[in-house]
Formats: structure tokens, C-alpha cells, sequence
């Protein structure tokens, strides 16, 4: 087979669906020396993060435009390479494409099809302009495609209802998995390293958090700024993830409390200080309103450190009995789960030990070896 593979997400700076592009071809390229891949950029990959090997090839398509590269080049590209299969990563891919090539799409989740009143509109005008287009985009590629990916049952079940036309044959669950990176380290010296670097000391909370709605955000620091004020805990609260944080709401409300030094946020981070953020912390809370799959919950447990989150959506699925479900807009109930667990010591230990095995269960090269035999079903079925 000749097989494409949008993999501009993987070159970029990468969060969930960037990691996933990067992991599934770095692992293609360990254990398939048969088939041959063209990787579609569109901007240079100037880290060289992308596999060298002589069944592999990588072409930058210009112009970078999101729009133009993916409803106007990329399609015409596929089609002058003569590719068998067409894999698009990240969600939406060409509306038109040759009969002849079989598309593989990797839709994570459908949160763009839902209403306002299941989850609340995002703030942002970027965020917001890649849901319409993944809302006008996903239900025209539905007639010509071969098989769709996702990363959850929850997400298999969310697109066969809110998508027409797709069936559960064409719907197939590959599941993701912690980096390697993502493990247990030496304490003492990363407490040090994230004292010096991002001004963190003493015992602390960690979140992941993000100016989305669906993460909840809001929720947490409002309920930590209670469980602070009714001194209830010494924790501090360390926010990872939300750029130019010092304009946005959040920042506003912890100035305005008497707790402001308490709260720490930083920008997006490296997996390497992450890593050590994650293995000191006293907790990882993370109480989404909606995920896919919920890779920051097995990153957590991959490092020992016990985790609070959702009892809806896949986390129940990604989480198993290895950490506190909650359910995210119950405010009392989250404010009771990180009371309990910071005070529980026999229910911590039993969710490391617990979390730690949850984590050992997802692979990425099991996730490559199953999209491999996707690839070859579709062409086989041609």
C-alpha cells in the first residue's frame, strides 16, 4: 500500500491531537518496513521529529492556509501521488477526494455538533471558528469514507448518534496512551528544579486548565479559593496550560481573593517539566465536562500521583476504578472529593498503586498495530 498521512499536526506545537499524529507515525515507522507512507506537511519540520527511514516520505505542500491546504491541495496531492489511503488525524478532512483512494479519518470526539446547552461556548474566536468549520466540514466527508478512528467507546457511541449516515462498521475504537515519557522520578531533585523554575514550594494541587469552558477551569479555582478560605487546606493551586494567562478571567479572580499567592499558572510546558509537576504534586484534578479519551488522566497516573475527575464522557472509560469520579458541576461533591483525598492517606496509596497499573494498559504501538490493520482492511476491501 502507498498511504498518506496528514501529518501537520505532528509539526506543529503539539497538544492532544498533535501527539496522537506524532505517536501513531513514529510507531508505523518501528514496525512496518512493507508499506510505503507520504507524510503531508505544511510548514517545515524544523526539529527533524519525523521518522528518516526509506519507506517514508515527506512532502510540505503549500500555501499553509488551513482551509486551502485541506479542501483544495491535499486532495489534489493524494491524488497525483496515486495514494491507496488517505489518513486525516485531526478531525475533519477533504469534502472531495478521488473515488479511488480510501479514506481513514481520526475523529477524537464530536463536541462540535453539540448544543450550547450541553456544553457552553467557548470565549474564543479561534476556538470557535474551528467548530463551525468541523460542523459544516465532518457530515460531508460521511459519504466516501472508509473508516472512521476514534479513541474512546464513549466517542464511538457520541458519532454514531450525532452524525447520519455512519453506522458502527465504519466506526472503529483504537485507543491512545501515555508518552513514555509520562513515568515516576526522583523527587527531591525535581522539587527543587520546579521551585526554581516556576516559583512552586510546598504541597500543591495540580490542574490542567484552559480558557475552553468544558474544561472547568472557573469551577476549580472558585472551589479552592472556598476550601482556602474556610482553611480547610495548605495546598496551593498550580494551573498548567493557559497562555497569556495574566489577561484573562481567571487570573482576575484569584487577584482578587486573599489567596492570589496561592494560585500559580503558568503557560504551556514542556512534557519534561510537566513530568515533575505531575510527580509532586499532592493531587491532579481534573474535572472536565467533556473528553474523548482524557490523556492528562493517564499521564497523572503513569506518575504516581492520584487523580480526581469526571464521571461523565470517556473518563470513566480512560480513569477505570484507578481514581475519584465526580460529577464535574457538582460543586460540593469536588470540594468533598479533594477534602478525602488529601486527607485519606490509605485511599491515595491504594489509587497510586491502582493508577499506575491503569496506565500500563494503553500502548502506542498497539494503537499503530491497529490502525495498520484498518489501512489494510479498506485497501483489501476496494
Amino acid at each position: 500500500m502507498l498511504i498518506g498521512i496528514d501529518a501537520r499536526f505532528a509539526v506543529h506545537k503539539r497538544r492532544g491531537i498533535g501527539n496522537y499524529t506524532l505517536k501513531l507515525i513514529k510507531n508505523l515507522a518501528e514496525i512496518d518496513i512493507k508499506n510505503k507512507y507520504i507524510l503531508y506537511i505544511d510548514i517545515e519540520d524544523r526539529d527533524n521529529i519525523l521518522p528518516v527511514k526509506s519507506n517514508f516520505k515527506i512532502q510540505r505542500i503549500r500555501p499553509s492556509n488551513y482551509l486551502v491546504w485541506e479542501q483544495v491541495m491535499l486532495p489534489m496531492r493524494a491524488k497525483r501521488d496515486n495514494v491507496d489511503i488517505l489518513h486525516c488525524t485531526g478531525n475533519t478532512a477533504p469534502i472531495l477526494l478521488d473515488n479511488r483512494i480510501r479514506l481513514v479519518v481520526s475523529i477524537h470526539d464530536v463536541m462540535y455538533l453539540k448544543k450550547y446547552s450541553e456544553l457552553p461556548k467557548s470565549t474564543s474566536f479561534y476556538q470557535r471558528m474551528g467548530r463551525l468549520y468541523r460542523k459544516t466540514v465532518v457530515p460531508k466527508t460521511i459519504s466516501h469514507l472508509s473508516m472512521v478512528l476514534t479513541v474512546s467507546e464513549f466517542s464511538k457511541n457520541d458519532i454514531i448518534n450525532n452524525l447520519r449516515g455512519i453506522g458502527g462498521g465504519r466506526v472503529r475504537v483504537v485507543y491512545e496512551a501515555a508518552n513514555e515519557v509520562f513515568g515516576q522520578v526522583e523527587k527531591t531533585t525535581s522539587l527543587q528544579k520546579i521551585k526554581r523554575k516556576f516559583n512552586i514550594e510546598g504541597r500543591y494541587i495540580l490542574t490542567l486548565g484552559a480558557e475552553d469552558p468544558r474544561k472547568n477551569t472557573d469551577l476549580v479555582i472558585k472551589k479552592f479559593l472556598d476550601l482556602k478560605n474556610e482553611n480547610k487546606i495548605k495546598e496551593k493551586l498550580v494551573i498548567v496550560g493557559i497562555p497569556d494567562w495574566k489577561h484573562t478571567k481567571f487570573y482576575n479572580i484569584a487577584q482578587e481573593s486573599k489567596c492570589k499567592n496561592d494560585i500559580i499558572f503558568t503557560d504551556f510546558i514542556s512534557e519534561e517539566d510537566l513530568v515533575m509537576l505531575y510527580n509532586c504534586a499532592s493531587l491532579f484534578l481534573y474535572p472536565s465536562l467533556y473528553e474523548g479519551f482524557g490523556m492528562p488522566v493517564l499521564e497523572a497516573m503513569a506518575c504516581g500521583v492520584p487523580v480526581i475527575t469526571s464521571n461523565v464522557t470517556s473518563m470513566p472509560e480512560t480513569a477505570g476504578d484507578a481514581a475519584i469520579l465526580i460529577n464535574p458541576r457538582d460543586s460540593e461533591e469536588l470540594k468533598g472529593s479533594i477534602l478525602n483525598l488529601l486527607n485519606n492517606e490509605k485511599l491515595r496509596d491504594e489509587l497510586i498503586k491502582k493508577g499506575l497499573q491503569q496506565a500500563k494498559k494503553f500502548s502506542w504501538k498497539r494503537m499503530a498495530e491497529e490502525t495498520l490493520k484498518v489501512y489494510q482492511m479498506c485497501f483489501e476491501k476496494a
